[in-house]
């Protein structure tokens, strides 16, 4: 059999199908490598191209923003699907505004210059040490956020475009006088108030339900009554930190390591300089002869700084005299460094340098020689890099061990635990979506879910959750996801509804008291029907009164007392109370004094309506496709 296989592949029909499946194998090679390099849009503007990817980096650092400032709440709303949805398309709306402003920036002939874009990267505290731009630090920073340099000074120059399109925006706008006073007087003005507070409670026991109305209410809000699976689980988290605190160190390892890594506690060699540039504006000889011009006078004793204010087109450093502060190797343009440490003596000037800006007079104003950090400063940092080295592994170790113990003894964590030396830990019966570790993490509760483990019984593999941290698990008890039945929670059905019947109860009753109030009815009668006692309050302020803040708000919205007419209302305090507002006197400031402060709120305010009504107009008018994705629905 082998043989006539053998002789049917030298045959001519099986050298046809042989050069067939080479040549279809070769187009989808081809193909493959074509299509990587096309990465979908996610929007188009105007022509202009928002990539995927970009979407996808605005995203996550936006959700990253999130979870900072907000913590567990964001995660209670991004654990919605709907909401990160339209997150994801705020994101991308947003990303839409930016491209229109760029267009009309292009347009419009606004241009940002490198020296710009290098002097605010050289500001930006994340790439500093100790005060100063640190190139290592920025390419560290860069690669974390899985940026190019390219691709982050691109970003820079679009938000400084950006900026400067806000700026000419802002600088355009004026506030008068009057508008100013007017404002101020009226930030200042104060009211005289009665009110009183109504608990919606006071109204719960004219609430009657009927069977019908509990049914129709459950049925109608049954999304609130039900239930995602729920997990006890037991489990053995395993961390390489955690085995790390256990090492033994000597202080003759840690010397010993110091005296062979140095270099890692090496400051390089930075230099201070100071320089004057002519960029290429005029022209490459115009520039070239007014550098050698501005030289020939420094030798001939002219002050250098005083040559840089007047001089120099780099603004930023010219009003300092031309000072660029310390910088290390690989910050500057190649020439201009090359040029700055080939210099010798403090004060020395250099000849004129030609870089990709233009031509340079430098001056060398300091040296800072290296420096190695000495040991006790870091001899904190060399024990805890030996205790991890040494931990290593003993880690990877534990790690097998765990594995292999918890597979071995599928029924029981009590058996791993006692080989590893570790702890059995136990959930107590959670909901699946807890961000509670480690139903935190996605794979521990696929894990849970999975068929050996929820509905066999037995533990589960070694989830990695990193290179340096693991955990197995097993599945205590489980209760699925359900709809509660109304049995089960009549008695928070009842309570809700009541809650809200007696609010539209509450809401009729004090909508009637206002009115009354409005036509110069006393109230105090039906208040003392309910035990509520009126209270007054003089020269309550706009901001900082010690009212409750919606009554302060609303009492601020109601119009100014007439001889004819009462000025009062009423508004929804919080969740439980009401209030009723009478407003009895409108006290408003003579000779008010405009701050500077005010004015510019005011223009601040201005410039963000005029950039609202700008973005607005510019969308109006412009080609917008937004293009549909697994995570988005199509505009």
């Amino acid at each position: 059999m082998l043989e006539r296989i053998r002789e049917g592949s030298q045959g001519p029909v099986a050298k046809v199908i042989l050069i067939l499946v080479i040549f279809s194998f070769a187009l989808a090679g081809v193909g493959s490598y074509i299509n990587s390099g096309s990465e979908p849009n996610a929007a188009e503007v105007n022509g202009l191209e928002i990539k995927r990817s970009r979407l996808e980096r605005a995203f996550e650092t936006e959700r990253a923003r999130m979870e900072s400032q907000y913590g567990d709440m964001f995660s209670q709303l991004a654990s919605d699907p709907n909401y990160m949805n339209s997150f994801r398309q705020g994101v991308l709306q947003r990303l839409i505004s930016e491209q229109l402003i760029l267009d009309f920036a292009q347009r419009q002939g606004i241009r940002v210059s490198d020296q710009e874009i290098k002097k605010a990267i050289f500001d930006i505290p994340a790439f500093q040490v100790d005060g100063k731009f640190n190139n290592d630090r920025y390419l560290q920073v860069l690669t974390r956020n899985t940026m190019t340099p390219a691709q982050f000074r691109e970003s820079m120059r679009q938000d400084l475009t950006r900026s400067a399109v806000i700026a000419g925006l802002a600088e355009s706008d004026f506030v008068l006088s009057n508008e100013a006073e007017l404002l101020q007087s009226l930030q200042l003005q104060t009211r005289n108030l009665d009110y009183v507070e109504v608990p919606v409670a006071k109204f719960e026991s004219q609430v009657e339900l009927s069977e019908e109305e509990i049914n129709s209410y459950y049925e109608n809000h049954i999304t609130q009554y039900e239930t995602n699976d729920s997990l006890d689980l037991a489990y053995i988290e395993l961390k390489l930190e955690d085995v790390a605190d256990d090492i033994e160190v000597e202080d003759s390892e840690i010397e010993s390591l110091y005296q062979s890594t140095s270099q890692n506690y090496t400051n390089p060699e930075q230099r201070r300089a100071s320089h004057i540039l002519i960029d290429l504006t005029d022209g490459e000889e115009s520039a070239k002869a007014e550098a050698e011009d501005l030289l020939a006078q420094i030798k001939s004793g002219a002050d250098f700084a005083e040559l840089a204010k007047e001089h120099s087109d780099d603004t930023f450093s010219g009003e300092n005299g031309g000072d660029l502060n310390y910088f290390g190797r690989g910050a500057m343009d190649p020439a201009f460094e090359e040029a700055t440490f080939a210099l010798q003596e403090v004060g020395e000037v250099s000849d004129v340098v030609k870089s990709d800006f233009g031509y340079h007079i430098i001056k060398l104003t300091n040296i800072q020689a290296e420096q190695v950090r000495p040991l006790d400063e870091v001899k904190d940092e060399i024990k805890a890099q030996l205790q991890r080295d040494k931990a290593r592994d003993i880690f990877i170790e534990k790690q097998q061990q765990l594995a292999d113990v918890a597979f071995e003894k599928p029924d029981t964590l009590a058996d791993a635990a006692e080989a590893t030396g570790l702890t059995v830990q136990n959930t107590g019966l959670q909901d699946t979506n807890s961000q509670q570790f480690p139903f935190d993490q996605n794979q521990v509760v696929q894990a849970a879910m999975s068929n050996d483990v929820l509905e066999q019984g037995y533990n589960s593999n070694l989830i990695e959750l990193s290179s340096e941290h693991s955990v197995v698990v097993r599945v205590n008890e489980y209760q699925p996801a359900r709809t509660r039945p109304l049995e089960e929670v009549r008695e928070d059905v009842v309570a809700a509804l009541t809650a809200e019947k007696a609010n539209s109860l509450a809401e009729e009753w004090v909508a009637q008291q206002a009115d009354k109030w409005s036509q110069g009815e006393d109230i105090n009668a039906a208040l003392a029907e309910l035990s509520l006692t009126l209270e007054s309050a003089d020269e309550v302020a706009r901001f900082g009164s010690d009212l409750a803040q919606p009554i302060a708000a609303k009492a601020f919205e109601m119009a100014r007392p007439q001889a004819d007419k009462q000025s009062a209302s009423w508004t929804q305090v919080d969740n439980q109370t009401l209030a009723l507002i009478k407003v009895n006197a409108v006290n408003t400031p003579e000779n008010v004094t405009v701050d500077e402060t005010t004015k510019q709120r005011l223009q601040s305010v201005l410039s963000e309506y005029n950039y609202r009504g700008l973005v607005a107009s510019l969308r109006n008018n412009a080609d917008i496709k937004v293009y549909q994705t697994s995570a988005e629905s199509a505009e």
